[in-house]
């Protein structure tokens, strides 16, 4: 009985050894990463590819208005004026990168919708 119980116990291990990484792969294909940003945009042509870019560039949104956020509150801190106008640069380069962000989600969801339309989905 210890023997049949180990080699099943083996035998899952080697199956989840195997499973495990092609399930990891698979699902890292529906998420655009910094690391594959430009495959995916090179590569877009559905509704869902262009949906997957849209959420990517609200992440990237989102997390430059958290930075520039910082940096305001961060400004009130130092106030000397090299910090201040430091400060105020970053802030500055952050929102506009958050709106150049959301400018480039919003076109994706343009072509995600132009991209459906063509194909009828």
């Amino acid at each position: 009985m210890k023997r049949v119980t180990m080699l099943l116990a083996a035998g899952f291990f080697l199956l989840a050894a195997t499973v495990l990484p092609t399930m990891r792969a698979g699902a890292q294909d529906h998420v655009v990463t910094d690391a594959n940003l430009n495959q995916k945009l090179a590569s877009a042509k559905t509704p869902a590819d262009h949906e997957m870019i849209a959420a990517y560039y609200d992440t990237e949104a989102a997390e430059n208005e958290k930075k520039a956020e910082l940096h305001r509150a961060s400004k009130n801190i130092f106030y000397k004026a090299p910090n201040q106008l430091h400060c105020s640069e970053l802030i500055k380069a952050y929102r506009e990168a958050a709106d150049q962000d959301k400018a480039l989600a919003a076109t994706h969801r343009k072509m995600a919708k132009k991209a459906g339309s063509e194909t009828g989905q």
